[in-house]
């Protein structure tokens, strides 16, 4: 069989490697500009707003949210700094991500929140200077696959 390839011109060998490449390149090429005018599958994102479970007092620790099967529990925890504001956030279902923000006087504060090393709690740390004056608001999104949990609620530190 070598010994046949080998007989044949240049052109030939170069032929017999390339049309299998080209054949298979052009058939990609073909679906590309083929689907170019198909819709665009939109994916749709569901949103959940979180609503509070009796008081929300981050100062005494008795903040719960929840919708259907999620629940948030927000607990202050001491940060370990002086001048530094820790908050865990325990959801009950597993989450991708998480925003926080401090409301004050219509300006937002956004808080960094981070997954511990077992990636069920998360916290934000921030410093205490942001609590005077009292922020209105404390705004919170949760995401999941496919779905965003929300929630504003008035910030009583």
């Amino acid at each position: 069989m070598l010994r046949w390839f080998f007989g044949l011109s240049l052109h030939m060998r170069i032929a017999i490697i390339l049309a299998p490449l080209l054949s298979i390149g052009g058939y990609g090429m073909m679906d590309l500009w083929m689907n170019k005018d198909a819709p665009k599958k939109e994916n749709h994102v569901a949103m959940q707003q979180l609503l509070v479970e009796g008081q929300c007092l981050l100062a005494t620790n008795q903040c719960k949210l929840k919708h259907d099967a999620m629940q948030v529990s927000m607990t202050r925890v001491d940060a370990g700094k002086t001048g530094v504001v820790r908050l865990e956030i325990t959801p009950s279902v597993h989450i991708r991500g998480a925003q926080m923000a401090l409301v004050q006087a219509g300006v937002e504060h956004q808080v960094v929140v981070e997954p511990m090393k077992n990636g069920e709690v998360w916290f934000a740390e921030f410093p205490e200077s942001l609590l005077s004056p009292s922020p209105s608001a404390l705004r919170i999104a949760l995401a999941q696959f496919g779905r965003v949990s929300f929630a504003e609620i008035p910030a009583q530190f």
